[in-house]
């Protein structure tokens, strides 16, 4: 097998879903031992540079406000810099604006290009949509991780050949459940310091996972979460939330928060890094999004064991299946009921969470969506 060389263009390294995809893809590709280095377009240091560096990957930054400057000429020397530097034998873009500029790339050095694309309905509208359609025919292959990216990509003129549907994997011997002794010590670590005076032995807690903004809708976990307080303080339970990320929504989300009067029970840390230690000390995921492709969050929460509750948008019906509940997106009584039921049922709690690392062993593990993407280098390299 020939050792080839990758080079991945992402529009940022914020540490989301498109950008923890394209590390854990990193991950396996030198573990089977081809070259691979980044770029990204960010203007700052997103998150994951230091990630990308302890791992060994080879990083490249062209700094662009916007892709106006990707014609100045400072931006195309860089670029043609570090196709010169690298010499990869594909260039594979993440996100919108990388995509942009591995066509630019590709078109600079005769070197084929491959995209993945994250999303639907959310990137690719107005003048993107003739933009990439006048740069289609520099992609060999568009890898889309839903349905729904597939038909967007098909609307935009790519043949049905070079569409691959390929959904998101997660690490299994990453995200795993923890032994009792460790769990037990690690949630009470965790309350200590966000939810101090709370017994981290008989309190629930509930977790999102995923970047603060609209699509995420997190208004609707904070209503939830108030309502279901509400509710279950009858019973003599006690439940505290998390919303794990950063972005635009912050001041937004804790305005409502405080409104709605669970301030002291909701905890944003923002970004925390190690997020395989997290996952397995909740005991529900809730995922309220308006509009989803296969977020890896989800499966990330699957494979630690976790009881999950989400949006049937996008895959995830595909992902979740019966391991766990769906809800029709921004039902806010169906996502109260649902989290209602899995916090007062211990038994089926337990159940959906084995069921659904069951189910991310057998169809999203990372070494089998792994061996697909190299098998789709081969194909196209010959």
């Amino acid at each position: 097998m020939e050792n080839y060389r990758i080079l991945f263009i992402i529009s940022s390294l914020q540490g989301g879903g498109a950008e923890n995809h394209l590390l854990n893809l990193c991950r396996h590709l030198k573990a089977s031992a081809y070259s691979c280095a980044v770029c990204t377009l960010s203007v700052v240091e997103d998150g994951l540079e230091r990630n990308l560096i302890e791992e060994g990957i080879s990083l490249f930054r062209i700094p662009l406000f916007s892709l106006g400057d990707l014609i100045r000429p400072k931006s195309v020397v860089a670029l043609r810099r570090i196709m010169h530097r690298f010499r990869p034998d594909i260039i594979h873009s993440h996100l919108f604006h990388a995509e942009i500029v591995a066509a630019c790339a590709s078109i600079l050095s005769g070197v084929p290009a491959i995209s993945t694309r994250h999303s639907s309905g959310l990137e690719f509208a107005w003048w993107r949509v003739t933009l990439i359609r006048c740069l289609r025919s520099r992609f060999k292959r568009i890898i889309t991780v839903s349905r729904d990216a597939a038909r967007e990509a098909r609307r935009q003129g790519f043949p049905d050949g070079t569409v691959i549907v390929l959904p998101n994997a997660v690490d299994t011997r990453r995200f795993k459940p923890l032994e009792p002794g460790e769990r037990s010590a690690a949630r009470r670590s965790l309350f200590e310091r966000y939810f101090p005076g709370t017994d981290h032995e008989s309190c629930l807690l509930v977790g999102a996972v995923g970047g603060l903004k609209a699509v995420k809708n997190y208004p609707l976990f904070i209503r939830m979460a108030a309502r279901l307080s509400e509710s279950m303080s009858g019973d003599g339970s006690d439940v505290r939330y998390m919303i794990i990320g950063e972005g635009d929504e912050r001041e937004t989300l804790t305005a409502l928060a405080r409104t709605c009067g669970i301030g002291r029970i909701l905890a944003m840390p923002g970004f925390l890094e190690e997020p395989e230690r997290l996952y397995p000390l909740f005991d529900c995921y809730i995922l309220p999004s308006l509009t989803e492709g296969v977020p890896l969050a989800l499966l990330e929460a699957m494979a630690s064991g976790v009881a999950c509750i989400a949006s049937d948008v996008g895959d995830v019906g595909v992902i979740l299946a019966d391991a766990g509940e769906l809800v029709e997106p921004g039902d806010e009584d169906s996502f109260l009921r649902a989290a209602s039921t899995l916090l007062t049922e211990s038994d089926r709690r337990s159940e959906l969470g084995r069921k659904a690392r069951v189910r991310v062993l057998e169809n999203f593990d990372t070494d089998i969506w792994g061996d697909k993407i190299v098998s789709i280098y081969n194909d196209l390299l010959g």
